[in-house]
């Protein structure tokens, strides 16, 4: 006679087997009907001859150095790299550079294959008209122009030390040096009347870390501030993107107060480690350069799918892509620990 509970065990097993058999068929069933969704479509389309792509930003004391490389076509583009830069590849080493200051005096650009850019001997200065042309075989020569702006005046009234509830984490960035303190920071823009300006506000939380155990030290910073003044609104950033929240946005035009003084007040979190400070710069930009520093804050947080509207890039390099720019700034260097 069987043990006690055979019959149960062996039913069981049956159901077991059947319910195994039944996903497997399912899985089958499902891994067919999803690969019938897949389709891969040949590009049909034109594919373009490459242009010279230009980025350059040309600051007073500063030399002026560009990056110079090739155009990147989509379909250029390496799955088994997607997450690792593909700018060496298509640097520009054998073209030909030339800046030309206020129509009258003209410096070559040498290529260093250190930084991988155009270097010279030539330093901005307020006021200069910088004319840029590159050529490079078998690519169309480009050409670019801009003016160094005056310097922005930016005057600190105040700073104010205070508690607030440290933050970590949000859905796409991590902030593991924040501290559960902020400086608040009143400051004051004297703006230039007659003309549309145009701004970027830089404010970084530094702090100095040193890890004796090997030695080795470096620092902890952020750019990331806060403000509910209405000059950082920008109602077309609808998402967050790196601990910046939606609708935020550091550049910014004189609309609101041409030709006027403006104040406004910021918040800075304090760095994790020592020497912790707070660097306020304003930057005086030019138009360009405003163009094309919006449109890259649009396109970074698009989702890169089928359905997003393509975002298309500021460029004022006449022939090719990219952008030259021009910015002038004034620094403010502040202490949570004077």
């Amino acid at each position: 006679m069987p043990p006690a509970g055979y019959s149960f065990n062996k039913l069981f097993l049956s159901i077991l087997i059947m319910m195994k058999t039944t996903l497997y068929i399912l899985s089958l069933f499902l891994i067919a009907f999803l690969s019938s969704c897949e389709k891969i479509i040949e590009f049909e389309g034109k594919i373009t001859n490459s242009k010279i792509t230009v980025n350059a930003v040309a600051t007073p004391d500063t030399v002026f150095v560009a990056g110079i490389s090739s155009e990147l076509f989509f379909t250029e583009l390496i799955p088994e790299r997607s997450w690792e830069s593909l700018y060496p590849d298509f640097v520009l080493e054998n073209a030909e550079a030339t800046i030309t200051v206020n129509g009258r005096d003209t410096y070559p650009m040498q290529y260093n294959p250190e930084s991988l850019n155009y270097e010279g001997t030539y330093i901005p200065a307020e006021g200069d008209e910088i004319l840029l042309n590159i050529s490079a075989p078998d690519l169309e020569p480009v050409q670019s122009v801009t003016v160094v702006p005056e310097k922005g005046k930016l005057e600190i009234l105040s700073t104010e030390v205070l508690y607030s509830e440290n933050y970590m984490a949000f859905d796409d960035w991590m902030d593991i040096a924040a501290l559960d303190t902020i400086m608040r920071i009143t400051a004051k823009i004297t703006d230039p009347p007659g003309e549309l300006n145009y701004y970027r506000l830089k404010v970084r939380s530094i702090g100095y870390y040193l890890d004796t155990s090997n030695g080795e030290d470096g620092y902890f910073m952020s750019d990331v501030f806060s403000s509910a003044d209405v000059i950082f609104k920008d109602e077309r950033l609808v998402k967050r993107y790196w601990g910046w929240p939606a609708g935020f946005s550091n550049v910014f035009d004189d609309h609101l107060f041409d030709g006027k003084e403006y104040t406004f007040t910021i918040e800075s979190r304090m760095r994790w480690g020592s020497d912790q400070h707070v660097t306020v710069e304003l930057q005086a930009i030019t138009r360009e350069l405003y163009n094309y520093l919006k449109s890259v804050m649009l396109y970074r947080i698009t989702d890169q799918d089928s359905y997003t509207e393509s975002i298309q890039i500021y460029s004022n390099v006449n022939g090719g892509y990219g952008i030259l720019g021009a910015l002038n700034g004034e620094k403010h260097i502040l202490y949570f620990n004077p």
